[in-house]
């Protein structure tokens, strides 16, 4: 069993070796088992939400105050869109600039398991396939819709007394006549005023539920309607590896469009700052181009991010950026073949030992 495990390793470790030859010019022995892996470096996968806003106006709302006793009604057909907030999660996939290989020298190769994308996941201890949870998102946008006021339609809601009438206001109190029915329709069932009385409650839910629809229907041709459709949009932040802190536009919002490109100057800036704030870290240890035989993690720096939309500050946490930290060997006393390492897939830094 362990030898087999042992040719799974080397296998993985020459697929590795293949698919990154031309990334970095590598010097490796030949004929000698080695294991390629990757710092993480840290994405941010981002979630915007926001709603588009719709508005129509009623066919009668001239009349809404003589028939609905009314002056709240809409006047004006609009469609804005409305930023609702931004939600900010990391993630990680291998930094190509940060590679280190392990010699079967050190009789450690057979003890280290990976990533699906290559870093280093755990010392002398199965670790589970981590790509369902720590996927890179792809950018898509998804939606999904909700309406406020009557379900929309192409087709008045009126019977054919009042489309046969001669002119707007015969037309008006036709639809009035015919809102006054149903509730009082309505009011007659609720209290047991009728001679046929639903059969049991379900029946009764559907008659109501169908009175509730026309009567909604009817009263947006004079009050008018309100349409909400929510959209979720989908989008990817890598950090850069240089500078103390980063600054930049993440993406652009415009009330006429939703979330645009950021060189589209019809949207307002959605910005983001990251900042090391915990401690000064030196700069990234430059990967060996031969195999070695320690084992380096990775000590990611601790910074605050911030997302602001104009004067609004929409996220303000801390993360763990992966591609600021520096590459640390494990203790070789760590090392003997019993202690159990796990390192955290995001990072690259140790989150257990077990001795």
């Amino acid at each position: 069993m362990k030898h087999m495990r042992y040719t799974k390793i080397w296998m993985v470790a020459a697929l590795c070796c293949l698919m990154w030859g031309s990334a970095q010019a590598l010097t490796l022995p030949e004929e000698e088992p080695v294991l390629v892996y990757y710092m993480p470096l840290t994405q941010l996968q981002v979630t915007v939400e926001y709603d588009e806003v719709v508005t129509e106006v009623g066919q009668f709302y001239q009349y809404s105050e003589r028939y609905l006793g009314t002056k709240d009604v809409i006047t004006k057909a609009e469609r804005q869109f409305v930023l609702n907030g931004v939600k900010v999660k990391p993630s990680a996939i291998a930094d190509p600039s940060r590679e280190y290989v392990l010699s079967d020298k050190s009789g450690k190769l057979q003890l280290i398991s990976l990533t699906h994308y290559g870093t280093l996941a755990g010392y002398n201890i199965e670790v589970r396939n981590q790509k369902s949870e720590f996927r890179n998102q792809k950018s898509d946008k998804k939606t999904c819709e909700t309406k406020i006021g009557t379900e929309t339609t192409n087709l008045m809601p009126l019977l054919e007394e009042q489309l046969m009438a001669s002119s707007t206001a015969k037309m008006a109190e036709g639809a009035a006549k015919q809102l006054y029915r149903i509730r009082e329709m309505r009011l007659n069932i609720l209290s047991g005023d009728v001679e046929k009385y639903p059969a049991d409650g379900d029946a009764l839910k559907l008659v109501l539920d169908e009175l509730s629809k026309r009567e909604k229907e009817l009263t947006a041709l004079f009050v008018g309607r309100r349409i909400v459709t929510h959209h979720v949009h989908h989008l990817t932040y890598t950090p850069k590896t240089e500078g103390k802190k980063e600054e930049g536009i993440l993406f652009r919002f415009s009330k006429y469009y939703g979330v645009v490109a950021n060189d589209d100057l019809s949207g307002e800036p959605v910005r983001i700052a990251i900042s090391k704030t915990v401690h000064q870290l030196q700069a990234n240890e430059k990967p060996s181009q031969k195999p070695g035989t320690s084992i380096y993690y990775n000590m990611p720096s601790r910074s605050e991010m911030t997302v602001t939309y104009g004067e609004e500050e929409l996220v303000r946490k801390y993360v763990d950026i992966a591609q600021w930290g520096i590459s640390v060997p494990v203790n070789a006393a760590l090392l003997n073949g019993t202690t159990k390492i796990q390192f955290n897939p995001l990072t690259g830094n140790i989150v257990s030992i077990d001795k």
